[in-house]
């Protein structure tokens, strides 16, 4: 059978270049209740972050998405810039210590050079147009490599939660042959309480109390919602992605009936079968919590 669940873990890599700049883009995603993406890049591209976020939420609706950009320029961006004004006082400065203590060595290139302030290295400003241009293949290059790890997850995942149900299944049929000895138990300590008691009842009243205990201890009910529940979990699962919440919702209500099915029998067998139930239920519970 096929199912089409996604996990919200992966991993995506792309190293695009041009002639002036090789772009690293590394994207990882875990778990989280909600879609949050977090960005580590250049200061300076700070204004694409939003169109980055809007190809990401595109394809993801839930987990935490951490991308780290880096970027390398193969030719220098940078140029340097002479401070005139400074220099020129600089050399008014050296022209009145000349003047007052006599002195007549000259200025010199490299004393100029040892003027803090003097050279001024800047850089170019950054493109952003440029950038997206290759920024954009970057970023879906590693999506894309983040996307079909999550989808392999996914279907590893599906695989194991779908043997678990089957197996769920198997033990509540187990269950349903012994949910007579239930009404059985508690027919035994209706009698015995009313011999303890010393009360006659009649039989139409004994068959009366029993019939009252057969409906209020009876876990019929229980073992067919939870059956129904198996195929459910199992119909949802092949709904295709973002299916998590639902998965959790349901498998909330496969406890429940678990839980009151174990509270009416205080039967060895049966509690060892409920227990089985509950231990593999929270093994699904613990997968689809990294199920997108």
């Amino acid at each position: 059978m096929q199912y089409s669940i996604v996990s919200m873990t992966g991993y995506g890599q792309s190293i695009i270049s041009s002639n002036k700049l090789t772009i690293t883009v590394e994207m990882r995603s875990v778990n989280s209740r909600y879609l949050e993406i977090k960005f580590k890049m250049p200061p300076l591209w700070g204004e694409l972050e939003d169109r980055i976020r809007e190809i990401i939420s595109s394809e993801i609706s839930r987990g935490r998405v951490e991308i780290n950009i880096s970027a390398h320029h193969i030719e220098s961006d940078s140029q340097v810039a002479i401070d005139w004004s400074l220099l020129e006082s600089v050399k008014d400065a050296h022209k009145k210590i000349q003047d007052v203590f006599g002195l007549k060595e000259p200025l010199s290139f490299t004393d100029l050079l040892a003027v803090e302030g003097v050279l001024k290295v800047e850089k170019a400003q950054d493109d952003l147009e440029e950038i997206w241009i290759l920024l954009e293949q970057a970023i879906l290059d590693a999506l894309n490599q983040l996307l079909a790890m999550r989808k392999s997850e996914g279907e590893r995942l599906s695989s194991d939660i779908a043997n678990r149900i089957t197996y769920i299944k198997e033990l509540v049929a187990e269950l349903e042959k012994l949910s007579p000895i239930i009404v059985k138990e508690q027919q035994e300590k209706l009698s015995e309480r009313v011999a303890e008691l010393g009360v006659t009842l009649s039989e139409d009243r004994l068959e009366q109390e029993v019939a009252l205990i057969v409906d209020k201890m009876s876990v019929t009910e229980e073992l067919v919602r939870l059956k129904s529940h198996c195929d459910g979990f199992l119909e949802i699962m092949k709904e295709g992605e973002r299916v998590g919440r639902k998965l959790d919702f349901l498998l909330q209500e496969m406890n429940r009936e678990i839980n009151t099915t174990g509270a009416k029998s205080s039967n060895l067998t049966i509690s060892r079968l409920v227990v089985e139930i509950k231990s593999e239920l929270e093994k699904i519970r613990e997968q689809i919590q990294n199920i997108e």
